[in-house]
């Protein structure tokens, strides 16, 4: 599962679970484009940053986990 989303932030970005089944819980990622045919991908962690106890999520979870770590991110700002 997938979830893709646009910030002022990060611009055109989206979050997904490889290894997350229906059952399964995986750590979820961010992939950003950081210019020409470039790509970050990074572990999202609680709290809305990069560092700490990373998310988890199923497959069905996902788009809750990112918009949930969106809003975590933008109150820490």
């Amino acid at each position: 599962m997938t979830y893709q989303t646009r910030t002022h932030e990060f611009g055109a970005i989206r979050f997904c679970a490889p290894a997350a089944t229906d059952q399964y819980s995986g750590y979820v990622w961010i992939e950003t484009e950081r210019g020409y045919a470039s790509r970050e991908r990074r572990q999202i962690c609680h709290g809305g940053g990069f560092l700490g106890d990373t998310v988890t999520a199923t497959a069905g979870e996902v788009k809750a986990a990112a918009q949930a770590w969106l809003r975590q991110r933008r109150a820490a700002r």
